[in-house]
């Protein structure tokens, strides 16, 4: 079957607790299992809080009827997962948050940021900022569900936010590891990281996403034996 014939699933978006405990602890779980920045996760809590990072859950909606399924699949590859967690952000967006009542409950498979163009880019001079411009980051969908165009869901959901009221974005903008990738096999094995199956910029463009600047080594880590390998950055932004 090919992913076009796969029905996409109906996502939902639900704030980050960086005061919770579960919500920090399956937050540095799926963090591991992307590959990057779980060591980051405590230093995001303030930034969270203030409104400067805003990170929301991907979660599966449940009037879907092939959600069952899916969160069966996700359990089953990550069975520290499957505890659901609780809808209790206080705050979202820098900005004080009512809790649904009743309080609802709900499986994470995935996660993305939508906000502002972060200090570091503007410091560093790798984005300029423009007026409408909003950025999307540290986007990860289970690998569980690859191929259910979870990820294409997700994407769908946070643009239409984004153009919304009170957003009323005119740019978006993100980055993603450059797809020319050399020793790629060789990197990936030293880290013991799974190969991607496909190129993230190659499907960000495929999104209408260009490319506007490149930066060399951007990303790195470090293996067993110290050795530190990188990767080259590529910005990318389109205009809504």
């Amino acid at each position: 079957m090919s992913s076009t014939s796969i029905k996409k699933p109906h996502v939902l978006l639900i704030p980050w607790d960086p005061t919770s405990p579960k919500h920090v602890e399956r937050l540095v779980q799926q963090r591991i299992a992307c590959g990057w920045d779980h060591e980051a996760v405590e230093s995001w809590r303030a930034t969270q809080e203030s409104g400067e990072f805003n990170l929301q859950w991907i979660v599966l909606d449940s009037s879907d009827v092939e959600t069952n399924a899916r969160l069966l699949k996700h359990a089953e590859t990550f069975p520290q997962e499957k505890e659901p967690l609780l809808d209790s952000a206080l705050s979202f967006g820098g900005k004080p948050r009512s809790v649904p009542s009743p309080q609802r409950s709900f499986v994470p498979v995935g996660h993305v940021s939508l906000g502002p163009v972060s200090q570091q880019n503007l410091k560093a001079g790798y984005v300029k900022n423009e007026e409408g411009m909003y950025w999307i980051g540290v986007f990860y969908v289970s690998r569980a569900l690859q191929g259910s165009r979870l990820g294409s869901a997700a994407m769908d959901t946070v643009e239409n936010i984004a153009i919304s009221p009170p957003l009323n974005a005119k740019v978006l903008g993100l980055n993603a590891i450059n797809k020319v990738e050399p020793g790629r096999e060789e990197k990936y094995k030293a880290l013991g990281l799974t190969i991607p199956p496909f190129s993230n910029q190659e499907w960000y463009e495929r999104r209408g996403y260009q490319v506007f600047n490149n930066v060399e080594k951007l990303f790195a880590k470090v293996d067993s034996t110290d050795k530190t390998w990188t990767w080259d950055a590529v910005f990318l932004k389109k205009y809504i």
